[in-house]
């Protein structure tokens, strides 16, 4: 890793291309927006430079990215308004933050090791993760290297979009910059705004953010099958063969129970909550550029009685999707979804008053596997790497497509005392490895 800072260069706020109709400038949020927590979470794509034959200056690139975005902000124009209240956004066009920076080294040298620690450098200061949700929806940071390759970093705000539609923006960003045309779907027109008892928020288990750190571990496509290997068994626990996703989380789980045993000498009860998306749920399936906020969660429960084994764990994780898609099932119409989003929050809340908030260890998973980030071209070729940052709330997984086909980077973030511990256990490192060199891969 370069010891080099970024130097701001620039700082723009890109209006979109033609003014927003009066009749669309109140973007009414949805209860599902409203329910999401109030965070900025990025992604960030590596792009390398141009061959020489088709070689751009900063000045090229700026005034290429800058005109395509202000033409994507017409179709997206709740993102260049500001936040007006809890409950919805004033579209009035004011712009999205635009910064550019320069570095002094070559993008190899941050790829050498792209250490999720340091990756807040390619993003403006006190942005990531940052709980202030009143300003600006999407924040956007381009980082020039001195190789002529590039970083852009797009931050966008959980009230507004989830993991699957933050790509769905960033695609068509690209798709409009190539000359093509883009039409998304907002889904706050679908789903209601405020919940029958009109509450629209539940209750969290505390995560913290003291003294934690993010550990990036890349399990290859060769690993991943010996992992579903191991986790298979001969009984048919499995009608379906357990998925990637399904045995990273669960090894991750384990290890993360066993590093928080080992430290404190004593287990505590244990909750995993995955994200799942909705929109292939749904009857009609929606499609992936229907932009808002339109997951939702389960989870598993750990206690000291359960079995803690990786067939265990992936079981509870195959049982506890298949409960919730048995509760959608084929009957999950758009008119539905906001009594099973009404019915749900009231389970909720009703698990966690059941259960003792503080003595559970909570665990937060997200998947953004099958997100196609290293498909997006603004038309100078993919990305040679994509990632995220340090979460900077313990206790998280988030988990990405490698660069290589049919892979998984990990990054997971714990407190420093339990990663010392996690880092180092045998059955992890045995099917992962800690932050290896994505040039090249």
């Amino acid at each position: 890793m370069a010891n080099e800072k970024p130097q701001i260069i620039s700082k723009d706020l890109i209006k979109p291309s033609s003014p927003t109709p009066k009749h669309l400038k109140t973007y009414n949020l949805s209860v599902l927006d409203q329910l999401s927590p109030r965070i900025y979470f990025p992604v960030l794509l590596f792009y390398p430079a141009l061959d020489s034959k088709n070689s751009w200056n900063i000045k090229d690139i700026s005034s290429y990215l800058k005109k395509s975005l202000s033409k994507t902000l017409t179709h997206y124009y709740p993102f260049a308004g500001k936040f007006s209240s809890k409950d919805f956004i004033d579209c009035n066009d004011e712009g999205v933050d635009f910064y550019e920076v320069q570095i002094d080294c070559k993008l190899n040298d941050i790829l050498k090791k792209p250490d999720p620690e340091t990756m807040d450098l390619y993003t403006p200061p006190g942005i990531l993760f940052n709980e202030s949700f009143m300003g600006s929806p999407v924040i956007i940071q381009v980082t020039y290297f001195t190789c002529g390759g590039i970083a852009l970093s797009v931050c966008m705000s959980h009230k507004v979009n989830d993991a699957c539609a933050l790509y769905s923006f960033i695609n068509d960003w690209a798709t409009v910059a190539r000359g093509e045309k883009v039409s998304p779907i907002f889904l706050t027109q679908k789903i209601i705004s405020s919940l029958n008892n009109g509450q629209t928020t539940i209750p969290e288990i505390k995560i913290g953010k003291n003294n934690v750190v993010t550990r990036r571990f890349y399990f290859d496509p060769s690993s991943l099958t010996d992992l579903k290997a191991l986790v298979r068994d001969d009984s048919k626990t499995f009608r379906n063969n357990p998925s990637r996703v399904e045995v990273v989380t669960a090894l991750l789980y384990k290890c993360a129970m066993a590093a928080s045993t080992a430290k404190t000498g004593m287990f505590r009860s244990s909750r995993l909550i995955q994200a799942v998306n909705l929109r292939p749920r749904v009857v009609p399936p929606l499609h992936e550029n229907s932009i808002g906020n339109f997951c939702w969660s389960f989870s598993i429960m750990t206690t000291k009685e359960n079995d803690k084994s990786l067939e265990s764990i992936v079981a509870s994780l195959k049982k506890a999707a298949t409960g919730i898609y048995e509760k959608i099932g084929n009957r999950f119409t758009m008119d539905k979804c906001n009594s099973f989003v009404s019915e749900s929050v009231e389970e909720v809340r009703e698990v966690m008053r059941e259960n003792k908030v503080s003595e559970i260890e909570g665990y937060l998973c997200s998947s953004w596997c099958r997100y196609s980030f290293n498909e997006i071209n603004f038309g100078w070729g993919k990305p040679i790497w994509v990632g995220t940052f340090n979460a900077k709330k313990k206790n998280t997984f988030i988990l990405m497509d490698s660069s290589k086909s049919g892979g998984i980077d990990a990054l997971v973030t714990l407190e420093e005392d339990k990663m010392a511990i996690f880092e180092k256990d045998e059955e992890l490192l045995r099917f992962s490895i800690i932050n290896p060199t994505v040039i090249g891969d």
